[in-house]
């Protein structure tokens, strides 16, 4: 269910732009609160699952901001993704080189920031329940060195996403995180787990094509004079 309710929020955001064609302004703005309410859910999830809260109410209104957060976020990425898409490949116009780089690099930095997260989260995870994963691997059929390969490689490709602007790591950091998020599926199928054990894993799939897609704008836009973000 949750799968679908992703796709749902991504096509409902792409196809907003077939009713509403914003300019580079408006646009702009959009990614500029997506990237704010990235970084205010990451900061989130990492109060909720490490910070040591125990006052139930306090949990509970997090987990609700999360899920509605990410709700909204899933949201704005497909608008975002569809408008870059309408204004790059289809309109193939690029009269505003400088704005439409700003809605992608703006863009990039917020997905980045929510998959980035997801993976350090993930792999801290890990590391707090050693003796679960390596069950988990032992059961699955793999050696105990492939989890600390796999931990290890989530972290480098959660930082490569990050540093993209600085290194143009983002797109060989995603397909990194592909394979293994594939692998996990695959994992899953295997042990005859049930299906929504691989909801984690395809949401990431999604979020990786998402970005990676993303990448493709940024390559296809003609290079122009460093643009910066003012998230303020």
């Amino acid at each position: 269910m949750d799968i679908l309710i992703i796709l749902g929020l991504l096509i409902l955001g792409c196809l907003l732009n077939l009713a509403w064609e914003p300019g580079f302004g408006p646009a702009i703005i959009v990614a500029r609160i997506y990237l704010v309410l990235s970084v205010v859910l990451a900061a989130m999830v990492w109060l909720y699952f490490f910070a040591g809260i125990k006052n139930t109410i306090t949990l509970r209104a997090l987990g609700v901001a999360m899920q509605y957060g990410g709700y909204l976020g899933r949201l704005m990425l497909g608008f975002l993704t569809g408008n870059i898409l309408f204004k790059v490949w289809l309109k193939d116009t690029f009269e505003d080189c400088s704005g439409l780089k700003i809605i992608i690099k703006t863009t990039l930095w917020a997905v980045s920031v929510t998959i980035a997260n997801s993976f350090l989260v993930a792999t801290v995870g890990k590391s707090e329940n050693m003796p679960y994963m390596i069950g988990f691997f032992r059961q699955s059929g793999y050696a105990i060195w492939f989890l600390y390969f796999i931990m290890a490689v989530e972290s480098v490709c959660a930082l490569g996403l990050l540093l993209h602007f600085k290194l143009k790591t983002g797109m060989y950091a995603s397909i990194g995180l592909m394979l293994i998020m594939l692998g996990a599926v695959y994992t899953h199928l295997h042990n005859r787990d049930p299906f929504p054990d691989s909801y984690a894993a395809i949401s990431e799939l999604i979020s990786l094509l998402l970005i990676l897609l993303i990448y493709y704008f940024e390559k296809l836009t003609p290079k122009s004079p460093e643009t910066q973000i003012y998230v303020v």
